[in-house]
């Protein structure tokens, strides 16, 4: 199996995702409620849940990148990004943040979210070209 579609398949699995496609000016931002396992047609996955679905080209992504960054207010995310070499975001697949409560609320640090990408992290890092990436804030 394609190890794009392999990390979609167990990244859908959690409704608490959110997805985020595009990376240009322009970008969609979709929770995970309802989603459905990918569907793989004409070398297309279709990742869909409740009210938005988007296709991606398994050829196209060619750069698989786990990335722990900096955010704002001094927090830091959690994705996966899928890539078309290194500057093209195609879509990222953001985990729940450990630094917020399920209001987006900012509270105690919670590990069991961190463990998610961790997990995760160390299942698929160093599989078929899969990278994991620090990236500090800009500025």
């Amino acid at each position: 199996m394609d190890i794009t579609l392999e990390l979609i398949q167990e990244l859908t699995q959690n409704e608490k995702m959110m997805w985020v496609v595009g990376g240009g000016s322009v970008v969609s931002e979709n929770n995970g409620t309802g989603i459905k396992p990918p569907e793989v047609r004409n070398g297309y996955i279709t990742i869909e849940a409740n009210n938005w679905h988007f296709h991606i080209s398994e050829q196209e992504v060619d750069g698989i990148q786990f990335v722990e960054a900096d955010s704002h207010g001094g927090l830091k995310s959690y994705y996966v990004r899928f890539s078309k070499g290194w500057d093209e975001t195609l879509a990222r697949c953001y985990f729940p943040n450990p630094y917020l409560d399920d209001d987006e609320k900012r509270t105690e640090f919670q590990d069991d979210k961190y463990q998610a990408f961790i997990s995760m992290k160390d299942k698929f890092v160093g599989k078929d070209g899969v990278v994991f990436v620090e990236r500090a804030s800009q500025g």
